[in-house]
């Protein structure tokens, strides 16, 4: 019996499709695409209970002049959040700190990812949250050290909450570490932004991405000689021969937390974009490897490494989690030049590769007030 069939085209300059069996193909022409649409959330999602953290900022004041300010966005298709950290270390240093919160369809749990300056640390692991308390299991990997910590909230009102970090002492038994109290408070009017030149170039983990960085890189719509419309997704945005409308993506930098946050975007008839899907790329400090997270708005968890292929190619290999299924992919970017790049994604099985996709990204660059 046809299933709908998720496939994906992720990689560094990202894109997610839904297509179903039922659509042709024509000899030299790519399928129909379709997006999958939004699925909405309800009180049954796991997801749900960390709503209350929009909108605005949580301070927490770490000395006597130094605070960090943390800002909540919604991923795509709201089953994952993404915090940013910015502010000033009690040493005075600046801090940027990038976390992750998603639902994982395989685990069927929500999973933190979480990046911050200190001995590069690396944090990964699960946390539960009923609006009102929530407990977090975390592996920390820093420079030389693997730990095991434990964080509990405890919310005091609407608008506050005590935030403890406990790290593991034997089988069982945790000692508390540190703990700040987090008070929302109204967005700053000015961005608490540093002079372009005084931030940090990315490490020699993330040196071969540079290029991604500081540009909007635009997928043309697919396009096909015969249009099909047999299965219809409500809500779903159709690329046909008449209706070839791109994809735009864009790469973020976080200093000081050396990681890459990618966002694609693509038009709807109503104006608005639709958040299609979120990219984090990072080096792992405990296995010494190029990661990749990739969030849909379908819900799909893709997650894998990535290897550079002859100094100008870049091959990621991912597993996908869509739904009940795990899906095996391979990815691999072509730099042809310094404004294009050719992207090619394999699903893969016993039976070999299959090519799902295959389509060239061309940029442009972007002014500094038009990055986001």
């Amino acid at each position: 019996m046809p299933s709908h069939h998720t496939l994906l085209a992720v990689s560094l300059i990202p894109a997610l499709y839904a297509c179903t069996p039922s659509q042709e193909k024509t000899s030299g022409a790519a399928p129909v695409q379709e997006l999958a649409p939004v699925t909405a959330i309800t009180l049954a999602d796991p997801m749900a209970p960390f709503a209350r953290m929009m909108p605005g900022e949580w301070k927490t004041t770490v000395h006597a002049d130094t605070s960090m300010f943390d800002t909540w966005y919604w991923g795509p298709g709201q089953h994952s959040m993404r915090v940013m950290t910015d502010g000033s270390a009690a040493s005075g240093d600046p801090w940027r700190e990038l976390r992750v919160l998603y639902w994982h369809p395989g685990r069927k749990k929500v999973c933190v990812l979480g990046l911050n300056p200190f001995a590069r640390s690396l944090f990964e692991g699960t946390i539960t949250f009923d609006g009102k308390t929530a407990e977090a299991l975390i592996d920390m990997h820093q420079t030389g050290a693997r730990r095991a910590l434990k964080s509990r909230w405890t919310f005091d009102g609407p608008d506050r909450y005590h935030d403890e970090l406990l790290e593991a002492t034997g089988p069982a038994d945790y000692a508390p570490l540190a703990a700040w109290d987090r008070v929302r408070v109204a967005p700053s009017t000015t961005p608490r932004t540093r002079a372009a030149a005084a931030l940090p170039k990315p490490s020699e983990y993330l040196k071969a991405l540079e290029p991604l960085l500081g540009r909007m890189w635009e997928t043309p719509g697919q396009t096909t000689a015969k249009t099909t419309s047999a299965t219809t997704v409500e809500s779903s945005l159709t690329w046909t021969s008449g209706d070839a409308l791109p994809m735009q993506t864009t790469f973020e930098y976080v200093p000081y937390a050396d990681g890459i946050y990618a966002r694609v975007l693509a038009p709807s008839k109503n104006g608005e974009p639709r958040h299609l899907l979120d990219v984090y790329l990072f080096h792992h400090t405990g296995t010494s490897a190029l990661r990749c997270l990739a969030l849909s708005e379908g819900g799909g968890v893709y997650e894998g490494d990535a290897i550079l292929l002859d100094g100008r190619a870049l091959q990621l290999d991912l597993k996908g989690y869509e739904g009940d299924r795990v899906v095996p992919y391979v990815v691999q970017l072509d730099f042809e030049s310094v404004a294009m790049v050719r992207q090619r994604v394999w699903s893969t099985d016993d039976a070999g590769r299959t090519l799902v996709l295959d389509v060239r990204h061309r940029s442009q660059e972007l002014k500094n007030d038009e990055l986001r």
